[in-house]
């Protein structure tokens, strides 16, 4: 069988490659249940080991160097150890990193995001995601006096309980009691009718809203034309609020997607490179909103607190990252992102196949499916066995990168990484093409 040679030649050169990796992954997982403590980390037949980054690259324990276009699933935007954000990193540490008080470093950050996103009057900083998309919910839940919330198949808002339980491949929701997830609604992502239903049938108990502007872990599926808008008219007809959850799209433009589609939510969250690469969460929104939890304005706010929410050395991290990723800093990473996809669409068209390339920005998602992806299900049916010998493959020739073909770029690379990057990528398209051929023919063009 040829897939069976093929599964056996990449998987046979990633063990050779990666000794080292696999050493310390029997190590671990005497200590650390799967020898990963992040799902999305493990894959087989053993999980890389990172030792260091170093700009646009990561070097194994075996002294390898790849190309990272993982970049920490988005959170890192500037590459590892940008000088600018490791010295506000050590001078934020050596002050002793967090006071469990206000501080100068929270207000130059908050300052900052609310004059790039529309969305954002005032902010509330926690420590990730999740925390955020948490607290969106139960501010626009206690604002509207209102339980149900609505939600997108295949959107991915953290791993609270309330949000894991949705349709998204893999996922198993054990342990997570059906009270969780009595109050949410699930439409499919760019169907008009189907929302503009779900929310009409529901708006007296409908509190929110809450999407991906575009489907981030859901595939880098991009919203129709006119999508957007439909979803804020319908909301703010219905008296509904709209969370836009920005934690991955943020990076998009300086503002995000809200700035670059001008469309306008109640309360967003953000995340990932906001921290500068250490861990963050954010969600804001209209000042009528968020007064909820101000002191000032009622006696008695909404309660939230963290022992390391606004932790100062990440204020300061953050404030370094997000100050140089300007506009000048988004078009050209947006740019290396127009020449990947450029270049991939060339190579597949080259190869003979008929496969699709998500893209917008620095992020770009490849799909084994043979028509454009509009909808989380169409991303359900992508080749899984296809992306796994591709994520094999790819490490073996020197690229770090994400199992589901998702490619996320960083400031640190040039138009030589990027080509690499295409190079390695059309090297691989070529190794699994026998194997397309008579297995997959569906994916030929």
């Amino acid at each position: 069988m040829i897939e069976e040679q093929i599964e056996k030649k990449i998987a046979d050169a990633y063990r050779v490659k990666f000794p080292v990796s696999r050493e310390h992954h029997e190590k671990l997982i005497n200590y650390i249940p799967g020898g990963a403590t992040r799902s999305l980390s493990y894959f087989k037949p053993f999980p890389i080991h990172i030792d260091y980054g170093e700009g646009a690259f990561v070097f194994t324990p075996e002294g390898h160097k790849l190309l990272d276009v993982t970049n920490a699933y988005g959170a890192i935007v500037h590459g590892h150890g940008d000088p600018d954000v490791v010295k506000a990193v050590q001078a934020g540490i050596a002050g002793g990193s967090q006071y469990s008080s206000p501080t100068q470093g929270q207000y130059k950050l908050a300052k900052l995001l609310c004059e790039r996103v529309p969305g954002f009057d005032r902010v509330r900083f926690l420590n990730s995601g999740t925390e955020a998309t948490l607290f969106a919910m139960r501010t626009a839940r206690a604002y509207a006096g209102k339980d149900k919330i609505l939600k997108m198949v295949g959107g991915y808002h953290g791993t609270h309980d309330s949000v894991a339980a949705s349709t998204k491949k893999n996922v198993i929701t054990a342990g997570i009691p059906k009270g969780m997830t009595q109050d949410m609604l699930e439409v499919t992502f760019n169907d008009f009718d189907a929302l503009e239903k779900k929310v009409r049938e529901n708006a007296s108990e409908l509190a929110a809203v809450i999407m991906e502007p575009f489907l981030g872990a859901g595939g880098v599926v991009l919203p129709k034309k006119g999508y957007l808008e439909h979803v804020r008219k319908v909301t703010r007809d219905h008296k509904v609020l709209l969370i836009f959850d920005e934690i991955f799209s943020y990076r998009v433009d300086t503002g995000g997607c809200q700035k670059l589609w001008g469309v306008t939510p109640d309360l967003t969250t953000v995340g990932k490179v906001v921290g500068g690469g250490l861990p963050i969460g954010v969600f804001g929104g209209k000042k009528e909103i968020m007064n909820i939890y101000c002191h000032e304005n009622t006696d008695r706010p909404l309660y939230h607190s963290g022992t390391f929410n606004g932790y100062e050395t990440v204020m300061q991290a953050g404030y370094a990252a997000l100050s140089k990723y300007d506009e000048k800093a988004v078009a050209y990473i947006n740019g290396l992102g127009a020449r990947l996809q450029e270049g991939l669409l060339k190579s597949i068209k080259t190869n003979g196949l008929k496969i699709q390339s998500n893209r917008i920005g620095s992020l770009l998602n490849l799909h084994f499916y043979n028509e454009p992806i509009t909808t989380a299900e169409q991303v359900l049916k992508s080749e899984e066995k296809l992306h796994a010998l591709m994520h094999l493959s790819l490490l073996n020739k020197g690229v770090f990168t994400i199992p589901r073909g998702l490619f996320i770029l960083s400031t640190a690379m040039t138009n030589k990484e990027i080509d690499f990057l295409l190079d390695k990528i059309d090297e691989t398209l070529k190794e699994l093409l026998p194997l397309i051929q008579e297995n997959y023919n569906h994916l030929l063009l």
